[in-house]
């Protein structure tokens, strides 16, 4: 939610998301938040385009968004590897990264900040994740009933890939 305010914050309004399997649950809790909020700000061309987490399927997947008549002009992609895929794909293409093409990366690994421009990224803490689910673990196998626990949201750490696109659409 945060990501796709920002980038409409910036001036975008055609904003794709290359997302991972969609069977798996956290990237179906994903495409309903980017769903959800791309129709209450009114983004009617917003699109998901389907991968499976793999630095080749978003390559694959952001080479089709960026050929088509209503090529975007911010991608958000569902990790850093397709991310990184995506930056080099639009590179290749003679797009200007943030100039051209706004991009966004889910999980903000060191590989985010060693491309150029380093990526624009959603950050969250793994190692607490990791520690609150062992935590659980353990209380079940000692007979305690699961509780439901909700971590911090992910946060968004602006870096050199996501600018105003060249010509705002509003």
């Amino acid at each position: 939610v945060e990501t796709v305010e920002y980038l409409v914050a910036l001036g975008h309004r055609r904003i794709a998301r290359v997302g991972g399997l969609p069977s798996l649950l956290h990237t179906e809790i994903r495409t309903e938040a980017f769903t959800g909020v791309c129709r209450r700000l009114g983004l009617e061309e917003a699109q998901t385009v389907w991968s499976d987490y793999t630095g080749e399927e978003g390559a694959r997947a952001t080479r089709r968004l960026l050929s088509s008549a209503a090529r975007p002009t911010a991608v958000i992609y569902d990790n850093d590897v397709m991310a990184i895929a995506g930056l080099s794909v639009a590179q290749e293409m003679g797009l200007a990264v943030p100039g051209d093409l706004s991009i966004v990366a889910w999980d903000d690994s060191p590989l985010c900040r060693l491309v150029h421009p380093p990526l624009t990224a959603l950050g969250r803490d793994i190692p607490a994740y990791g520690a609150h689910a062992a935590r659980q673990l353990l209380a079940v196998i000692a007979g305690e009933p699961a509780a439901v626990v909700q971590d911090e949201t992910a946060h968004l750490t602006p870096r050199g890939s996501t600018a105003p696109p060249r010509t705002t659409e509003r």
